[in-house]
């Protein structure tokens, strides 16, 4: 699956799954600093890492994907 696929497969569609960490004070104001210098929001910024680091374990990933497309 190509970068753009992988990104359309994991943005696209409706939002149901929520993921929820516990973080310290200072994790959420260095990650709210970040996110407002590259005016986006915190969940933006969030998600944009977390496809970046998706895509560079595509391998992996792709086999999860398809295995939950199977289900």
């Amino acid at each position: 699956m190509d970068e753009k696929s992988l990104k359309q497969k994991l943005l696209n569609g409706k939002k149901t799954e929520r993921v929820i960490f516990a973080v310290t004070p200072e994790m959420k104001e260095a990650l709210a600093a970040v996110a407002k210098d590259r005016c986006m929001s915190v969940s933006g910024l969030l998600t944009a890492l977390a496809v970046e680091e998706i895509n560079q374990s595509k391998d992996v990933v792709s086999a999860a994907l398809i295995d939950v497309e199977v289900k």
